[in-house]
C-alpha cells in the first residue's frame, strides 16, 4: 500500500487529470506547522484511502483541494488540516457559501469534517479541538434539482440514431438500454463485465455506491438490446461494455466513465435532442417508474439508493403537471399593431 502522501496524491492526480484548477482568495494561514508527509500520519491522506471507487476519490481529492486553497495553502497535501480549529472552519463556511450552492458547499464542508475525524483518529487532534471544530453548522438554503427526465420522443430519438449497421451503434444502444431500463449510475454501467449479466435470470449484478451490491432487473427491451449487442461483441470473458476502435473491432478495454459521457453527448448531437447526461437517464428511469404508478419504495431500491429521500430528487413529474397547469391559465396579451 502507498505510504507516502506525495505518492498517493500524485496517483489520484494521474487518475484525475481534469482536477479543477480555480484560483480563490488566500488566508492567513502560514503559521501553523507543516503537514505530516506519511499517509498514517496525514488525515486528507487516510481519509482518501477509505474512499470505495476511482471517482469517489477523484471527487474528494477534488473538494479538499478546493477547500485547501480557500485555506489559503497551495493544495491537499500542504494543508496541515490537524491544526483547523473552529475558527478557521467558519471562515471556510462562509467562503464555501459566497463561491458555491448549499448542496456544494455543504459536501466540501462535509468532507472537511471527514478529515479532521481521521486527524482525530490519528491522535492528531484532542477531542475538545475536533468537537468544536466540526461543529459549525451546515450552510443553510436549497437550488432546483440538477438534470431532467427526459421526453419520451427524445429517448425516442436516441434509439433511432442507434439503429445503424456495426457493432458501435449495437453498443451504444445497449448503454442507453442499461441506463433507461435498469437505471444504473455510468460506474456502475463501466464496472459491469459479460459475467455480470445473467440471460436465464433475466438480471444485472451491479456494484453501486459504497460497495453495496444489487441485482438490476433487465427486462424484454433492454435484454434485446443486449442480445444484440452480444452479437457483435462476443461472448470473451471481460467488461460487458468494451471500447471499439477506429476500425470498428471490439478492443476488451473497458469503457471509461468520462467515454460514456461523450457518447451520450455525441448521440444526443446525432438525435437533435437537449443536451443531456448518463444522469439524467438515470432521472428517466426513476421518473418512469413513479409514472406507471410504481411505489417510491420500489423505485428507490430499484434505484440502489440507501435513503428513500434521495430518490425523491429524482422525480420530476411534479415540473411536467406544473407546466401542464401553466399551459392551462388564458392571458390575454395582445401584440402592438
Amino acid at each position: 500500500m502507498t505510504n507516502t502522501v506525495t505518492a498517493l496524491f500524485r496517483q489520484i492526480q494521474l487518475e484525475n487529470a481534469a482536477a479543477e484548477e480555480r484560483r480563490f482568495p488566500r488566508m492567513a494561514y502560514s503559521t501553523l506547522d507543516p503537514a505530516p508527509d506519511t499517509v498514517d500520519k496525514h488525515p486528507a491522506g487516510a481519509y482518501l484511502l477509505t474512499t470505495q471507487t476511482r471517482m469517489s476519490r477523484e471527487t474528494a481529492f477534488s473538494a479538499l483541494n478546493i477547500a485547501a486553497r480557500l485555506l489559503g495553502q497551495k493544495d491537499i497535501k500542504s494543508t496541515p488540516w490537524h491544526r483547523i480549529r473552529y475558527v478557521e472552519m467558519n471562515v471556510l463556511r462562509t467562503m464555501l457559501a459566497e463561491h458555491y450552492a448549499p448542496a456544494t458547499a455543504n459536501k466540501i464542508l462535509s468532507m472537511v469534517r471527514s478529515v479532521l475525524r481521521q486527524a482525530w483518529k490519528l491522535e492528531l487532534m484532542d477531542t475538545d479541538a475536533y468537537k468544536r471544530a466540526v461543529a459549525v453548522p451546515a450552510i443553510p438554503g436549497t437550488r432546483l434539482p440538477a438534470g431532467r427526465a427526459l421526453e419520451p420522443a427524445e429517448v425516442r430519438a436516441l434509439f433511432h440514431v442507434c439503429a445503424e449497421p456495426g457493432p458501435r451503434a449495437a453498443r451504444d444502444a445497449a448503454l442507453l438500454a442499461i441506463f433507461l431500463g435498469c437505471g444504473l449510475r455510468r460506474t456502475e454501467a463501466a464496472r459491469l463485465d459479460l459475467e455480470d449479466f445473467d440471460a436465464s435470470e433475466e438480471t444485472l449484478r451491479v456494484i453501486g455506491k459504497g460497495n453495496h451490491e444489487r441485482i438490476a432487473h433487465a427486462n424484454a427491451d433492454v435484454q434485446n438490446a443486449l442480445n444484440a449487442w452480444l452479437e457483435a461483441r462476443g461472448h470473451r470473458p471481460g467488461p460487458l461494455l468494451c471500447s471499439i476502435n477506429k476500425s470498428a473491432r471490439t478492443t476488451f478495454r473497458r469503457l471509461h466513465t468520462e467515454s460514456i459521457r461523450l457518447i451520450l453527448k455525441q448521440r444526443a448531437e446525432q438525435a437533435r435532442i437537449r443536451k443531456c447526461t448518463p444522469h439524467d437517464l438515470r432521472r428517466t428511469f426513476i421518473t418512469s417508474l413513479l409514472d406507471q404508478g410504481n411505489d417510491i419504495a420500489v423505485a428507490s431500491r430499484m434505484a440502489g439508493h440507501r435513503d428513500i429521500s434521495t430518490t425523491t430528487r429524482y422525480d420530476r413529474r411534479d415540473e411536467r403537471t406544473n407546466r401542464d397547469a401553466a399551459a392551462t391559465i388564458h392571458i390575454p396579451y395582445q401584440a402592438p399593431q
